[in-house]
C-alpha cells in the first residue's frame, strides 16, 4: 500500500502546502481521501490522473476538503481521454445532496455521460478491490466522518479528517499501522472541532497506533514543534506531513 500526502494544509493559502488530499494505492486500486483546492495539480505532480481514481472518500463538506470534486468530474468528462469506468464516492449521505445542488449551479458540465457515479453509504464496512474501508463519526461537523482503510495483506491506515478529540476516533484507529491525524493549531490555541499537538498525541497513544503523520497545519503552526509536543504523549514514530510525502505500508 502506497500512501501519498498530496495536501497537508488548510483553507488558508500557503506557498508550501495545498489543502487536504491523500491518495492510497493498493494493487490496481486508487483511493482519494478528500480533494481540497489544488488537489488535481498535486495529483499530476505525483503521477496520478483523475481517471486513475476508483474511489473518492470525503470526510465532510467544507471547501478545503471538497473543492476539487467538481474539477475532477469536469476533467474526467472533457479530458482528451474521457473517463469510461464508474467512479465510486463514499461519504455522508448529505454529500449526494450537495452534488445535486452543484448540478443546479453548473448544469450538465459536471454530469457524467460515459460512466456512472456510484454512491456508497458509510453505515457498514465497504469492500473495494483489495481494501476494506470502515467509517466512524468524529467531532467536527454533524456530517464529519473518519476512514479506516485495511488492505488484505494486513496493512491498515486511518485518516481523521478534521476532528476534535473524541473516543470514536481512538477506537477507529486502534492498533493501526499509520494514523494520518490533523493538528490544526499550536499548543494553547485549541479551537473547537480541531486538534492541538497534545490532543493529537493523546489520540495516538490511546489508540496504540504504530506511526502518526501530523497534517492540516494552519500557518501559525510550527510543524516540527507540533511533532515535538505530540511526542511527549505518543512514544511511537511521528512524521511531519508535507505535500508529496510518500509512505509505504
Amino acid at each position: 500500500m502506497q500512501i501519498t500526502i498530496l495536501g497537508s494544509g488548510t483553507c488558508v493559502p500557503s506557498a508550501e502546502r495545498t489543502a487536504a488530499c491523500i491518495s492510497i494505492a493498493a494493487e490496481s486500486t486508487t483511493v482519494l481521501l478528500d480533494s481540497g483546492p489544488g488537489s488535481l495539480h498535486q495529483m499530476r505532480k505525483a503521477g496520478i490522473s483523475s481517471n486513475d481514481v476508483d474511489l473518492l472518500c470525503y470526510t465532510h463538506l467544507h471547501i478545503d476538503h471538497t473543492a476539487d470534486f467538481i474539477p475532477l468530474l469536469f476533467a474526467s468528462k472533457y479530458a482528451p481521454q474521457k473517463r469510461i469506468r464508474d467512479l465510486a464516492v463514499l461519504a455522508d449521505p448529505e454529500f449526494e445532496n450537495h452534488y445535486s445542488r452543484l448540478i443546479n449551479a453548473y448544469g450538465q458540465w459536471i454530469v457524467p455521460d460515459a460512466y456512472t457515479i456510484k454512491w456508497l453509504q458509510p453505515t457498514r464496512p465497504i469492500a473495494f478491490g483489495p481494501l476494506t474501508i470502515t467509517c466512524s463519526p468524529v467531532q467536527h461537523t454533524p456530517h464529519s466522518i473518519a476512514f479506516r482503510v485495511h488492505e488484505r495483506n494486513g496493512a491498515c491506515v486511518v485518516y481523521s479528517g478534521d476532528t476534535d478529540y473524541c473516543s470514536s476516533l481512538v477506537e477507529l484507529a486502534r492498533n493501526c499501522d499509520l494514523l494520518i491525524l490533523e493538528c490544526s493549531f499550536p499548543e494553547g490555541k485549541h479551537t473547537q472541532g480541531h486538534l492541538t499537538p497534545s490532543l493529537a498525541g493523546r489520540i495516538a497513544a490511546e489508540a496504540s497506533c504504530k506511526q502518526v503523520v501530523l497534517t492540516h497545519f494552519y500557518p501559525e503552526c510550527d510543524p516540527q514543534e507540533c511533532c515535538r509536543i505530540a511526542a511527549q504523549y505518543f512514544k511511537g514514530e511521528i512524521t511531519e506531513g508535507k505535500d508529496q510525502l510518500k509512505i509505504i505500508k
